[in-house]
């Protein structure tokens, strides 16, 4: 729970009823009261796509604070393309030209925010996000059409949802294209003294994190507390390690043992504590110190659950462990092949102790839609196999740049480093 949760201190109205807005906000921490704005949404002459988005933004945010006579944060988002914009689809066959339009091209999206109070608008921003659309049959079209999910979306599509598969990439802030540059509006709000500010700057970007799996979540008709958010914190310094700890996120994963083990004694002390992931590559040498782990991702032959196990006997426990499967073929990622997937499970089934908790993997990089067909294969997977007596309740996957697309197909634990700690040190 933040900070922000803890107090309830919002000082602000959210002048938007989209739903993902909203749930950003909550993933974020902050529950204002919603209220929808009544304004001409119709672009003035001459307008062009962006004076046009800011004017909306901003024209709602004033319009809620002056009803209420409080701060209110208004937002809007268009779509691109050619240098116009594409709104709403009237029909399924305008969604069909529209997604036509975007088909093997690549776009604009822009989000704008506004914070107004009676006076006037108090601070503003935009953000602006490229994507990049697969080259589309008209067959592909009209079975996404089909979906209805194109009706209420502008540009026809939604990146959240089924959209996602006719997504090769995007370069810019992914949540600029869901509806609301989180990370500049918490900003803006901090800096108007209408929430708190964070304690650290990972304090920020965990907040952001938990927005957009919040988001995502909200698409795909899930609890967000159905998502462990692990920070892959290799390579990083101890002081960003406390300053996760501090920000509410506990589970923390580790790839090389050595570094661990300092990490870990170095953290010993700390309260709240740490809950360690090992999440590199499992030597049988390195056994006897990667069993204190609280979760191994990525066994994917039995003789290193054995070795594993081994260690776990001794030391009175049984450790949850995750197999690797290995979606591309790509050796140099480790994992076990899909179709002998199962007979590796049933192996591990016969040593005791150790207890496969579910699956994980590390996709090729075949863009948005690539992965998330790489995570629906993994939860095929798991829901073919799990039986009563061994649930898989665990799917590990998706990363800073696509666990949208692993949320979307059930992902229970996320994998992030670089977009909650920063760069790598080395």
């Amino acid at each position: 729970m933040s900070v922000m949760e803890r107090s309830g201190e919002v000082g602000f109205v959210l002048g938007s009823g989209s739903p993902r807005r909203r749930a950003m906000l909550a993933g974020a921490g902050l529950r204002p009261p919603v209220r929808t704005a009544d304004v001409d949404e119709t672009p003035h002459t001459g307008e062009g796509p962006l004076d046009f988005t800011t004017r909306m933004a901003r024209e709602k945010a004033r319009a809620v604070a002056r009803r209420l006579g409080r701060p209110a944060l208004g937002c809007d988002t268009t779509v691109i393309v050619d240098g116009r914009i594409l709104g709403k689809p009237t029909d399924d066959d305008d969604a069909a030209a529209m997604l036509g339009r975007l088909a093997g091209r690549s776009h604009e999206v822009i989000s704008a925010w506004a914070i107004a109070d009676a006076d006037g608008v108090r601070r503003a921003g935009h953000g602006v996000t490229t994507v990049r659309f697969r080259p589309l049959t008209a067959g592909q079209i009209a079975a996404y059409v089909g979906t209805g999910e194109p009706r209420d979306k502008a540009g026809a599509y939604g990146i959240q949802g089924q959209g996602m598969r006719l997504i090769e990439g995007y370069e810019g802030d992914y949540l600029t294209v869901v509806g609301m540059p989180l990370g500049a509006v918490l900003e803006g709000l901090t800096a108007e003294g209408l929430i708190p500010a964070p304690a650290s700057a990972l304090a920020r970007r965990a907040a952001v994190l938990r927005g957009r799996i919040a988001a995502a979540c909200d698409a795909a008709g899930r609890d967000p507390d159905t998502v462990t958010l692990v920070g892959a914190s290799k390579a990083q310094p101890l002081p960003l390690l406390r300053d996760a700890l501090a920000a509410g996120v506990p589970d923390l994963g580790e790839s090389y043992v050595q570094e661990w083990q300092e990490k870990a004694a170095a953290l010993a002390d700390a309260e709240p504590g740490p809950r360690w992931h090992f999440i590199g590559r499992v030597q049988r040498n390195k056994a006897r110190h990667i069993v204190d782990a609280g979760l191994v991702h990525g066994v994917y032959a039995a003789r290193t659950a054995e070795a594993l196990a081994k260690r776990a006997r001794s030391a009175g426990r049984v450790l949850p462990i995750l197999a690797q499967v290995d979606l591309a073929g790509e050796a140099s990622k480790g994992g076990v092949a899909p179709g002998d997937l199962g007979a590796l499970l049933d192996a591990i089934a016969g040593i005791e102790g150790v207890w496969v908790e579910g699956l994980m993997t590390l996709p090729p990089q075949e863009g948005l839609a690539g992965a998330r067909a790489r995570f629906a294969e993994l939860r095929a997977l798991r829901d073919g196999l799990a039986t009563a007596a061994r649930p898989l309740p665990i799917l590990s996957m998706g990363m800073s740049g696509d666990f949208d697309a692993a949320v979307a197909e059930g992902a229970t634990h996320v994998r992030v480093g670089t977009a909650l700690f920063g760069p790598r040190r080395r």
